[in-house]
């Protein structure tokens, strides 16, 4: 049991890894924009996974470091969608 939740929360750090680096791919590569709902939607899945790594590990400066540009991202995420509407 153990040993499955230690598998279980390295692919919870991997998920968020991956999710935060398709989504910095993709802006960068001009697939999409650093307002678009993809991409602030891909950096906050992201953030929450790597958030519950970071407190699994006891990671302090990796869970406030996505705890900060969660709520970043949360803010920018709510601007674009009622500057859409």
């Amino acid at each position: 049991m153990v040993l499955l939740r230690k598998y279980i929360g390295e692919a919870v750090g991997w998920g968020g890894a991956l999710f935060s680096l398709a989504a910095f791919s993709l802006n960068s590569m001009g697939l999409t924009h650093g307002q678009s709902v993809e991409y602030l939607g891909m950096n906050i899945i992201g953030c929450l996974l790597l958030i519950f790594y970071g407190l699994s590990k006891k990671a302090h400066a990796s869970y406030v470091l996505n705890g900060i540009f969660l709520v970043v991202a949360v803010i920018a995420l709510a601007r674009a969608y009622f500057l859409q509407v």
